[in-house]
């Protein structure tokens, strides 16, 4: 994907967490999508981009994040918030509020 040679919307990254969840954000979620497009830092050298549910709890914990704040409509995104930290920061989850 990095390489470039898939078109825009013909490939992605997912998480494989679990299609039966009654919960549609568990659903292997897209992580990554490939994006044409030229950046404002770093030009043309990316053409993936990680999605803004997996991006964010990780931003959370490496800025040390103690509480996140948001709105009702990001609700049910807080199970993937977390199953994301336990992947990979387990030891600095921000609590909910």
């Amino acid at each position: 994907m990095r390489a470039g040679g898939f078109e825009e919307g013909k490939a992605c990254l997912r998480a494989k967490i679990d299609m039966a969840s009654p919960f549609i954000v568990m659903r292997d979620p897209v992580l990554y999508r490939i994006k044409f497009a030229e950046h404002h830092q770093t030009g043309n050298k990316w053409c993936i981009y990680p999605m803004y549910d997996f991006t964010h709890c990780i931003s959370d914990a490496l800025e040390g994040i103690t509480h996140s704040l948001c709105t009702l409509e990001f609700q049910d995104n807080r199970r993937l918030y977390d199953w994301v930290l336990g992947q990979h920061h387990d030891s600095c989850s921000p609590a909910p509020v």
